[in-house]
This record gives structure tokens, sequence and C-alpha cells, in this order.
């Protein structure tokens, strides 16, 4: 089946719109109806639900959207091997959230490319839900994220530790005035939330409510104020004060794969590279 069929069904059903579509794939509006035309007459099935106004899915093309991403992406994956420098043993795709991206595994990914040159690596960040979902299917080989998935089709282990505490961009503030005074509250997460809840109740009064930490603590780095940060971003910042008496937070980070994977060797070499992965 062409790969470029599949693409502009995906494309479309992103959009949900045939011109917007186009523009995305550099071809004409009529170029996207004829590619869909001849995907609907090689199944035999009406992939979208045409009305005024409004495109979907059918039925059918429900069913058809998780196998073609998963072909759109085990075919580029065979033009990634295909075109592997020689010096190049390997290959591994990575995903994990763009939390932990951003604060501590893009730099174990440059240390990992300093000491393993013969493994090739894809880096992706996805939500935990579509990291799971692509380690299932086998677009990822290793995913890495706080909550271990309950799937016993994936082998699960700990490599590190999220460990939180409460910064103040104002020396000496105490616990009352920290989570009751230009209060910025990061979302870590449901078990964050519980513990949040637990300790504090309904005494916090929230500012800003943000789901990254880079903003919080770009927030704080411009105005007084208070949030749940990573240890190592407190001990880094010299605006940034440990409150005394806050409770600390700790949360586990974990890897999971296919233990049926076909990559299984390449993923321990990864997996020795990335442990002890403290945030």
């Amino acid at each position: 089946m062409d790969i470029d069929l599949l693409k502009t069904f995906v494309e479309v059903n992103r959009t949900r719109h045939f011109a917007r579509a186009a523009e995305n794939l550099f071809v004409t509006s009529a170029a996207v109806s004829a590619r869909v035309k001849q995907l609907e007459s090689q199944l035999g099935v009406h992939l979208f639900i045409r009305q005024r106004g409004n495109l979907r899915l059918s039925l059918e093309g429900e069913r058809l959207l998780p196998h073609a991403e998963t072909m759109i992406a085990a075919w580029a994956r065979t033009v990634h091997e295909v075109q592997l420098r020689p010096e190049v043993d390997a290959r591994l795709a990575l995903g994990s959230t763009p939390g932990i991206w951003l604060l501590s595994l893009q730099e174990r990914l440059a240390e990992i490319r300093e000491t393993t040159p013969e493994i090739a690596i894809q880096a992706e960040g996805h939500s935990s839900e579509e990291l799971v979902g692509k380690v299932m299917n086998g677009t990822l080989d290793l995913i890495i994220l706080y909550d271990p998935p309950t799937s016993t089709d994936l082998t699960s282990v700990k490599i590190g530790e999220l460990k939180l505490g409460l910064a103040a961009s104002v020396e000496g503030e105490k616990l009352n005035e920290a989570i009751t005074q230009n209060y910025v509250y990061v979302d870590w997460g449901t078990a964050f939330a519980n513990f949040h809840a637990k300790r504090f109740g309904e005494s916090v009064v929230v500012g800003l409510q943000v789901n990254m930490a880079s903003i919080a603590l770009e927030i704080l780095s411009r105005s007084s104020g208070a949030a749940y940060l990573p240890s190592s971003q407190i001990a880094s910042n010299d605006f940034l004060h440990a409150v005394k008496g806050a409770p600390s937070y700790r949360r586990g980070i974990h890897a999971s794969y296919r233990e049926s994977s076909e990559r299984l060797d390449t993923i321990t070499t990864i997996l020795e590279q990335v442990k002890d992965l403290s945030v």
C-alpha cells in the first residue's frame, strides 16, 4: 500500500479539512481528494463522513487510523535504518514526557551520544498515554515516564526519582506565607495533587496554575512567589530559596519496554545509560 495515501488520510483526519491538509502536505486539494478516494477504493469502504462544515471519520476510518499511524512510523524507521551511517550498529526509538526531557533526560541523551556512538537514537516527546500506546504498537522501543504502565505486556523498572521541594524567590519566607502569597501551583500529576491536598488542604491560595516547571521558574525569576520545583533546580538557581518546614515530595521515574522487542539488547544498553536518573 502506498504510504503517501496513508499519510494523506492521517493528515486529513488531523486537520479535519482537505485544503489545510493539502497545505501541510505541499500538494493541491485535488491531489488530497484523489488520494483519499484511491485509498477508499483499495479498501472498499468510506473513510470519512462528509457533512456541510463537518468532516469526521467513519467507523471504518476509526478502525484504520491506528494501523495507518503504525505503518507510517514503521516505514519511517525502515528508511532510517537503511540510511544508517556505516559506524552505527543499531538504533533505538526513545520516548518520554516533555517535562522529563526538559528536566534531565536531554542532558543524559547528550552523554549517551558520547558513550555509545554506535547506537542511533530517535528521541520523541509525548504525553504518558501516547507513550504507552507507541511502545505497545512498536513505534517506540523504550519509554521513560513517572508512573509505570499497568499493562502486563510491558516490563517496567524504576530508574530514578523526582524530588520536589517548596522554593520561594524571597529568602526566609515562612511556609504559611509561601502557600498564600503569590503561590504558583505546578501540576505534577494526580499523585502530587493528592499529596498537596493532604498536606495543605484548603489553606493554599493559588495565584497561578501551570503545567510546566519551566514556566514557574521563569515567573519566580522575575517576581516574588513560591512553587514546588525539582530539588536540582532549587540548588542550581541562586534566586530560589528552600522554604523551611515545607514537606517534600518524591516520585519514581520508570522505564518501560516490551520484553519481546527485537531490540532488547540495545534497550538493555540504553537502560544502563539512563539509570540513576534524578530530577
